[in-house]
Protein backbone atom coordinates (compact mmCIF):
# COMPACT_ATOMS: atom_id res chain seq x y z
CA UNK A 1 0.00 0.00 0.00
CA UNK A 2 1.29 3.44 -0.99
CA UNK A 3 1.52 6.00 1.82
CA UNK A 4 -0.84 8.95 1.45
CA UNK A 5 0.88 12.18 0.32
CA UNK A 6 -1.06 14.23 2.87
CA UNK A 7 0.15 12.21 5.85
CA UNK A 8 3.75 12.53 4.68
CA UNK A 9 3.50 16.33 4.51
CA UNK A 10 4.00 18.17 7.74
CA UNK A 11 0.89 20.17 8.62
CA UNK A 12 1.67 23.88 8.38
CA UNK A 13 0.84 25.78 11.58
CA UNK A 14 0.81 29.47 12.49
CA UNK A 15 3.43 30.79 14.92
CA UNK A 16 2.19 31.52 18.45
CA UNK A 17 3.06 35.19 17.95
CA UNK A 18 0.52 35.43 15.10
CA UNK A 19 -2.42 35.06 17.51
CA UNK A 20 -0.76 36.90 20.42
CA UNK A 21 -2.58 39.93 21.76
CA UNK A 22 -1.72 42.65 24.24
CA UNK A 23 -4.92 42.00 26.21
CA UNK A 24 -3.66 38.66 27.50
CA UNK A 25 -0.35 40.11 28.69
CA UNK A 26 -2.17 43.08 30.31
CA UNK A 27 -4.38 40.72 32.30
CA UNK A 28 -1.36 38.83 33.61
CA UNK A 29 0.24 42.04 34.87
CA UNK A 30 -2.86 43.38 36.66
CA UNK A 31 -2.75 43.26 40.42
CA UNK A 32 -5.78 42.99 42.68
CA UNK A 33 -8.05 40.94 40.43
CA UNK A 34 -10.30 38.58 42.32
CA UNK A 35 -10.64 38.12 46.08
CA UNK A 36 -7.70 38.54 48.47
CA UNK A 37 -5.80 35.36 49.06
CA UNK A 38 -6.98 33.80 45.81
CA UNK A 39 -4.34 32.73 43.36
CA UNK A 40 -4.65 33.28 39.66
CA UNK A 41 -5.64 30.30 37.57
CA UNK A 42 -2.86 28.90 35.51
CA UNK A 43 -3.28 29.64 31.85
CA UNK A 44 -3.80 26.74 29.53
CA UNK A 45 -1.15 26.29 26.87
CA UNK A 46 -2.27 27.69 23.55
CA UNK A 47 -2.99 25.29 20.75
CA UNK A 48 -1.39 26.02 17.44
CA UNK A 49 -3.71 27.02 14.61
CA UNK A 50 -3.54 25.31 11.23
CA UNK A 51 -2.65 27.59 8.30
CA UNK A 52 -5.71 27.74 6.07
CA UNK A 53 -5.22 27.84 2.31
CA UNK A 54 -6.83 30.41 0.03
CA UNK A 55 -9.09 27.68 -1.38
CA UNK A 56 -10.34 26.79 2.10
CA UNK A 57 -10.96 30.50 2.78
CA UNK A 58 -12.80 30.79 -0.57
CA UNK A 59 -10.40 33.61 -1.43
CA UNK A 60 -8.76 34.45 -4.74
CA UNK A 61 -5.90 36.95 -4.33
CA UNK A 62 -5.97 37.70 -8.08
CA UNK A 63 -9.72 38.40 -8.22
CA UNK A 64 -9.44 42.21 -8.14
CA UNK A 65 -7.00 42.20 -11.04
CA UNK A 66 -9.23 39.86 -13.05
CA UNK A 67 -12.30 42.02 -12.34
CA UNK A 68 -10.47 45.20 -13.36
CA UNK A 69 -9.34 43.55 -16.59
CA UNK A 70 -12.93 42.42 -17.35
CA UNK A 71 -14.34 45.94 -16.80
CA UNK A 72 -11.63 47.41 -19.04
CA UNK A 73 -12.62 44.94 -21.78
CA UNK A 74 -16.28 45.94 -21.43
CA UNK A 75 -15.43 49.63 -21.72
CA UNK A 76 -13.17 49.00 -24.71
CA UNK A 77 -15.93 46.96 -26.38
CA UNK A 78 -18.25 49.97 -26.06
CA UNK A 79 -15.51 52.24 -27.45
CA UNK A 80 -15.04 49.99 -30.48
CA UNK A 81 -18.72 50.47 -31.38
CA UNK A 82 -18.14 54.21 -31.79
CA UNK A 83 -17.44 55.32 -35.33
CA UNK A 84 -13.97 56.58 -36.22
CA UNK A 85 -15.43 60.01 -37.02
CA UNK A 86 -16.33 60.60 -33.39
CA UNK A 87 -12.87 59.68 -32.18
CA UNK A 88 -11.96 58.07 -28.86
CA UNK A 89 -13.70 58.98 -25.65
CA UNK A 90 -11.90 61.47 -23.43
CA UNK A 91 -11.32 59.73 -20.09
CA UNK A 92 -13.65 56.98 -21.36
CA UNK A 93 -16.82 57.88 -19.42
CA UNK A 94 -18.33 60.14 -16.78
CA UNK A 95 -19.81 57.18 -14.87
CA UNK A 96 -20.71 53.51 -15.00
CA UNK A 97 -24.49 53.23 -14.74
CA UNK A 98 -26.38 50.48 -12.91
CA UNK A 99 -30.03 49.70 -12.32
CA UNK A 100 -31.19 51.14 -8.97
CA UNK A 101 -33.24 48.06 -8.12
CA UNK A 102 -31.03 45.09 -9.08
CA UNK A 103 -27.66 46.82 -9.71
CA UNK A 104 -27.28 45.26 -13.16
CA UNK A 105 -24.76 47.23 -15.23
CA UNK A 106 -26.55 49.25 -17.91
CA UNK A 107 -23.84 51.40 -19.47
CA UNK A 108 -20.05 51.76 -19.42
CA UNK A 109 -19.79 54.84 -21.68
CA UNK A 110 -21.97 57.82 -20.86
CA UNK A 111 -21.94 61.57 -20.56
CA UNK A 112 -23.31 63.51 -17.57
CA UNK A 113 -26.08 66.01 -18.29
CA UNK A 114 -24.83 69.61 -18.12
CA UNK A 115 -27.77 70.90 -16.09
CA UNK A 116 -28.97 67.85 -14.11
CA UNK A 117 -26.14 66.04 -12.32
CA UNK A 118 -28.16 62.84 -11.79
CA UNK A 119 -28.98 62.39 -15.49
CA UNK A 120 -26.82 60.85 -18.20
CA UNK A 121 -26.96 60.23 -21.91
CA UNK A 122 -25.46 57.34 -23.82
CA UNK A 123 -25.53 55.66 -27.20
CA UNK A 124 -24.39 52.17 -26.26
CA UNK A 125 -26.20 50.29 -23.52
CA UNK A 126 -26.64 46.75 -22.28
CA UNK A 127 -29.10 44.79 -20.16
CA UNK A 128 -32.02 47.09 -21.02
CA UNK A 129 -34.53 47.46 -23.85
CA UNK A 130 -37.32 49.70 -25.12
CA UNK A 131 -40.92 48.79 -24.46
CA UNK A 132 -42.62 48.11 -27.80
CA UNK A 133 -45.67 50.24 -28.42
CA UNK A 134 -45.02 52.75 -25.62
CA UNK A 135 -44.26 56.13 -27.14
CA UNK A 136 -44.25 59.43 -25.25
CA UNK A 137 -44.22 63.11 -26.17
CA UNK A 138 -42.90 66.00 -24.05
CA UNK A 139 -45.60 68.07 -22.34
CA UNK A 140 -46.10 71.47 -23.95
CA UNK A 141 -44.48 70.44 -27.26
CA UNK A 142 -47.69 70.02 -29.26
CA UNK A 143 -46.05 71.31 -32.43
CA UNK A 144 -42.98 69.03 -32.07
CA UNK A 145 -42.88 65.60 -33.70
CA UNK A 146 -40.21 64.29 -31.32
CA UNK A 147 -41.16 61.12 -29.46
CA UNK A 148 -39.45 59.22 -26.65
CA UNK A 149 -39.56 55.50 -25.91
CA UNK A 150 -39.57 53.93 -22.45
CA UNK A 151 -36.43 51.92 -21.59
CA UNK A 152 -36.55 49.24 -18.89
CA UNK A 153 -34.00 46.99 -17.18
CA UNK A 154 -33.86 43.46 -18.64
CA UNK A 155 -33.36 41.90 -15.20
CA UNK A 156 -36.03 43.53 -13.02
CA UNK A 157 -38.21 45.57 -15.40
CA UNK A 158 -37.89 48.99 -13.74
CA UNK A 159 -37.80 52.06 -15.99
CA UNK A 160 -34.27 53.45 -16.19
CA UNK A 161 -34.24 55.73 -19.24
CA UNK A 162 -35.96 57.15 -22.29
CA UNK A 163 -34.75 56.69 -25.88
CA UNK A 164 -35.14 59.61 -28.27
CA UNK A 165 -35.59 59.39 -32.04
CA UNK A 166 -31.86 60.01 -32.57
CA UNK A 167 -31.25 56.74 -30.68
CA UNK A 168 -29.69 58.49 -27.69
CA UNK A 169 -30.55 57.02 -24.30
CA UNK A 170 -31.40 59.53 -21.57
CA UNK A 171 -30.81 57.84 -18.19
CA UNK A 172 -32.47 59.36 -15.14
CA UNK A 173 -33.27 56.47 -12.79
CA UNK A 174 -29.83 54.91 -12.30
CA UNK A 175 -27.03 54.43 -9.80
CA UNK A 176 -23.88 56.11 -11.09
CA UNK A 177 -20.46 54.83 -10.07
CA UNK A 178 -17.41 56.94 -10.80
CA UNK A 179 -15.20 55.41 -13.44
Amino acid sequence: MEPNAETNQKEELYDEVYFDSDEESDQEERIGLGLPGQSKDKQEPRTKQKVISNDELLYDPDMDDKDEEWVAKQINADDSKRSNEQGPLDDKTDAILSCPMCFTTLCYSCQRHEKYADQFRAMFVRNCHTVPGERYKMKGDDDSDEYFYKVICDTCGIQVAMLDEDEVYHFFNVVAASA
